[in-house]
Order: C-alpha cells, then sequence, then structure tokens
C-alpha cells in the first residue's frame, strides 16, 4: 500500500462537455464519410483507410508504451498509466474500422486496393500485381485482419487485466506478469505494424517497393502516439485530476520522448527516400517522382518534414518547453497534425504517367477536407473509448510497486 496521500480525486468522471464533443466529432466524422463518395470510392476510402490506420496506431502505442517500460523495469510512468491502459481498449472498435475497408472490394470502379480486381493485360505493371498475389488477396486480406487484432486485443486485455488485479491484492506476481507479456509482444508488434501498415497503407500502390515501410509507420505510429498521450494527460489535470501525480518532471520526459520520437521519424523519412534516390529502380522510384513533380511536393516534401519534425523539434529543444504543459500542448498539435499530412500524403496521389513519361499525381483541395474530416471523427470515437475506460479503474495505481518512485520522480 502506497503511503503517500495523494490530494486529488481517484475516480475519473467523464466530463460532459468532452463526451459531448468526442461523439459529435465522431457524427460529423461518419456524415463527411458518407458525403465523400460523391468524388468516388476510391476517395471515400482512401479516407477511411488514412482515418482507421491514424486512429489504430494510439492503442498500438500505448501497448508498445507499456511494454518497454515494463521490460526496462521504469516507474516514472505509473501515475499516468491509467491512461495508455485506456487507450488499448480501442482494439476491437479499431478492428471494426478497419473491417469497414473491406465494402471497398464491392466497388469494381474507383477502386482503393488496385489488387482486389487487378488488371487482366500483360503490362508490367498487371504482372508485378499477379506475381503479389499470394499476398494480396482478398481471402488472405481478412485473414491477417483477424490475427492481427486478435493477438493485439488478447495482449492488451491480458495486460490491463494483471494491473486491474493488483489494485485488489497489491500482489507483485502481476507486475511480473506484465513483463513476461511484454516480451513477446514487442517481437509481435514490430512483425504485425510492418506487415498491416503494408497491407492498409502500402498496398494502395501495390507495385511499390520499399523495406523500410513499416519501420517508417513505426515512427509515425510512436510520434503520434506519444502526442495523443500528452493530450490526454494534459487533459486529465485541466479538469482536475493528476494535479499532483503528474507533475512537471512526468510532462518533461514526455516532452523529451516526443522530441526523440519527431527525430526518429525525419531520420527513417530522410533514409527511406535518400535510399530509393540512391539506387534510382524504376519500381521504387515512381512512388517519389508522383510527389516530386508538382504540387504534392509541397506537401510530400516541405510540409510534412516541416510540421512532423521541424516544429516539434523547435519547440521542444529548450528544457523549459518540455515542462511548460501550453507549449507541450501546441508540440503535440504539431505531431498529430503532421501524422494526418503524412498518411495523407501517401494513400490519396495516384501515380499516372505524365506527357513525359515521368510519373505525377494531380491534387485536388476538396479531397484533403473528406479525409480530414473523416480522421476527426474517428479520433472523436476513440477519445469517447478512451475515456469511458478510464471511468471503469481507479485512477491511481496505488498498489503497483513502483507508484511511490513515480510520485517522486524528479529529473
Amino acid at each position: 500500500m502506497s503511503a503517500t496521500t495523494l490530494d486529488e480525486p481517484e475516480k475519473f468522471s467523464f466530463p460532459m462537455m468532452v463526451k459531448m464533443g468526442s461523439l459529435g466529432a465522431f457524427l460529423l466524422g461518419l456524415i463527411v464519410f458518407g458525403l465523400s463518395f460523391i468524388g468516388g470510392a476510391d476517395l471515400a476510402f482512401g479516407g477511411w483507410a488514412i482515418a482507421a490506420w491514424y486512429v489504430v496506431g494510439f492503442p498500438l502505442f500505448a501497448m508498445f508504451f507499456l511494454s518497454i517500460n515494463h521490460l526496462s523495469a521504469a516507474g516514472w510512468h505509473v501515475t499516468m498509466k491509467r491512461v495508455p491502459e485506456a487507450m488499448t481498449r480501442y482494439f476491437i472498435p479499431g478492428a471494426v474500422t478497419i473491417a469497414v475497408l473491406f465494402l471497398s472490394f464491392l466497388f469494381k470502379e474507383h477502386q482503393l486496393y488496385g489488387w482486389a480486381h487487378p488488371p487482366e493485360d500483360h503490362s508490367e505493371h498487371a504482372e508485378l500485381i499477379h506475381h503479389k498475389a499470394p499476398w494480396l488477396n482478398v481471402g488472405f486480406f481478412v485473414i491477417r485482419w483477424a490475427i492481427y487484432f486478435g493477438l493485439w486485443t488478447a495482449f492488451g486485455w491480458a495486460m490491463v487485466r494483471a494491473s486491474r488485479k493488483q489494485d485488489e491484492d497489491g500482489e507483485l506476481k502481476h507486475t511480473f506478469t506484465g513483463r513476461k507479456l511484454a516480451a513477446p509482444f514487442c517481437i509481435i508488434f514490430g512483425l504485425t505494424v510492418t506487415f498491416s501498415s503494408i497491407d492498409y497503407i502500402k498496398s494502395v500502390e501495390p507495385t511499390w517497393f520499399s523495406t523500410m515501410f513499416g519501420v517508417y509507420q513505426f515512427g509515425g505510429i510512436i510520434e503520434s502516439g506519444f502526442a495523443m498521450l500528452i493530450l490526454l494527460v494534459l487533459l486529465l489535470r485541466k479538469t482536475g485530476y493528476l494535479k499532483t501525480a503528474v507533475n512537471e518532471n512526468h510532462l518533461h520526459n514526455l516532452g523529451i520522448w516526443l522530441f526523440a520520437a519527431a527525430t526518429f521519424w525525419a531520420y527513417v523519412w530522410f533514409s527511406q527516400f535518400m535510399l530509393i534516390w540512391y539506387s534510382n529502380l524504376p519500381e521504387e522510384t515512381a512512388h517519389f517522382m508522383a510527389r516530386w513533380n508538382g504540387p504534392w511536393f509541397w506537401v510530400s516534401f516541405a510540409l510534412s518534414p516541416i510540421v512532423n519534425w521541424l516544429v516539434v523539434f523547435l519547440l521542444l529543444l529548450p528544457r523549459p518547453n518540455k515542462r511548460n504543459p501550453k507549449i507541450l500542448a501546441i508540440a503535440a498539435c504539431f505531431a498529430l497534425v503532421g501524422r494526418f499530412i503524412d498518411l495523407w500524403q501517401f494513400v490519396t496521389p495516384t501515380p499516372h504517367p505524365g506527357a513525359d513519361g515521368v510519373p505525377e499525381a494531380h491534387w485536388l483541395p476538396q479531397e484533403t477536407f473528406w479525409q480530414a474530416g473523416v480522421v476527426v471523427g474517428l479520433m472523436g470515437l476513440f477519445v469517447f473509448i478512451t475515456l469511458t475506460a478510464l471511468e471503469k479503474a481507479p485512477l491511481l495505481a496505488k498498489k503497483d510497486p513502483f507508484f511511490e518512485e513515480s510520485v517522486h520522480h524528479h529529473i
């Protein structure tokens, strides 16, 4: 039992304004998704793919965050660990949002995933799709979806269950249970994030090759995940919770993590582009050439790295800024916007040969509105699920053996 007494609420109550706002955002997202079919099924399902994968990244990050802290025997995060535990409850709703993409297979025209209805000619494009057919086919796509979410949900449920049992009896064995779950999950996390990101995002361009796409998506998930965790913790502090349990030292740690995650994303972003540019293989360069020539250049090669990395880097470089809730919140918002930009510029452009044979892609401004609206909607659903889950357990894990260390955390 903890020897420290914290003068703050130990039971979270979902603020009505936040509840109505999150549900309203979700309803708006569904409306925008329906209206986006005006632009074609590929536009509508493209926006849904961006949003579904974007938001599924949050519970994935939460499990990764809990796992690395278990494996490193870290204690600083314990006073806020109920937040990532609540984030894992989105796996089942997230599975449903990804399953919506199965409906896209019903549309032969304006198909998001061209491999679902491959061309019947003998072009090089058709040959490459045929070569990947053992992996990229509708039946195996659905089976992999069940495997991914089955594993993620099972590990998330088991880890949170061990934490809840510790609330009841305070036994140290539950901490070791979490650690035993964390080790295999990290291996599963690396494999499943790689393959699922290829399925839901990269296979929009089935003939494009990149050996770094998995780690690239890992970088985006970790950066946006820390950003979301920061905003949720700050929301709780703003509404009267965790004011003393989470102090400026905890915020500093979160700021360091967001700073590092943004820099890691930038490193992988540059490395992927540099290696493909250097090797100069047509099946790899077409993706980037379509974004280099034309309006997408300013999105892919200017806006995305500036928002995802440069702004976050400069905001969080000074030590005092990492401890300042307002600046930390601004940096987190930039990271979340940057994650959308990154996924948007991957999914939306459709490369095609230009007049001179060089791949290019058009940009329709209205596409931005449709796809951003769906992202806002599913983020609203995520916030509602997460904050609802927070109501179902004590906000402070006082029987965790690292609780005292976390309360007195100082850097």
